[in-house]
């Protein structure tokens, strides 16, 4: 994102997901077969993995590293029954992010940054799913205290809201997140990016325009996109950014949409293109 005070680009990894695939992790590595494929869950049980992803991002450049927490909220933790280790998951994931930005900033000199990265909770409080919009906004809010709560107090730099589909749920995500800063007494940047399809548009039709207006009305420090469509589909709306809004901009991009080869998501757009 757009570093307004030192009017530079800082760099951030957001590839833990696909990194993780290249380990080849059996269900062991998981803690067992009902934790497979919760890949938050490896900050306990292979923080060595996610150590080795950190600092591989980092000793190429990058001076800003996410959390492995885009599912850590309770209710995503809930299907794996882990939803009681939701504050011990988020706090121990911003721990290793941070041991390893310390320790490569003392070796380069160079600042290096924890976002804690705060992805969506699997309900669609705006939509008519008799399951995904079965949750009240206060409950909601609630999620998403509990997972700044751990993030800050392991020693995140940011909070990234990252991936969200539903300006409802994004909302109630602020709302959670500033209620707990409040709380705390504490106060760190809230970063919150929402996702666009190929239209130009959220899940439930909100444009880039109305993403904006509705977020800039809230106390938040950094706007911006991220993931879905690549490059090419988001050219529009961070132009629409530039010019209409009033904080620093944030964009994470997918290197393409992602094609599926013999059943793995695959991401085509080569480093320079990408670039």
């Amino acid at each position: 994102y757009l570093d307004a005070v030192n009017d530079h680009v800082v760099i951030f990894d957001g590839a833990m997901g696909t990194s993780i695939l290249k380990y080849n992790l059996s269900a062991a590595d998981y803690g067992g077969e009902q934790y497979a494929g919760c890949v938050d869950y490896l900050v306990l049980m292979r923080p060595d993995v996610i150590e080795a992803i950190h600092a591989s991002f980092l000793n190429v450049g990058s001076e800003a590293i996410e959390t492995c927490t885009f599912r850590s909220n309770r209710l995503t933790l809930g299907e794996y029954g882990l939803q009681e280790r939701t504050l011990e998951m988020n706090r121990a994931a911003a721990q290793l992010a941070r041991r390893v930005c310390d320790r490569i900033a003392a070796e380069t000199g160079i600042p290096r940054y924890v976002a804690g990265s705060i992805g969506p909770s699997g309900k669609l409080p705006s939509g008519s799913d008799p399951d995904l919009s079965n949750i009240t906004f206060e409950e909601l809010a609630a999620v998403f205290y509990e997972q700044a709560q751990g993030l800050t107090e392991g020693g995140a730099d940011v909070l990234l809201v990252e991936t969200s589909q539903d300006i409802l749920e994004v909302k109630a995500a602020v709302v959670g997140i500033n209620r707990y800063f409040a709380d705390a007494g504490v106060r760190i940047p809230l970063q919150v990016q929402v996702t666009l399809d190929v239209s130009g548009r959220m899940l439930f039709g909100t444009d880039i325009g109305g993403a904006l207006t509705t977020l800039e009305a809230l106390p938040i420090d950094i706007i911006g996109l991220n993931c879905s469509t690549g490059p090419e589909y988001m050219t529009a709306p961070v132009q629409y950014l530039t010019e209409n809004s009033k904080l620093p901009i944030s964009v994470l991009p997918n290197a393409g949409l992602p094609i599926n080869v013999d059943g793995e998501a695959v991401y085509p757009m080569e480093p320079e293109p990408f670039s």
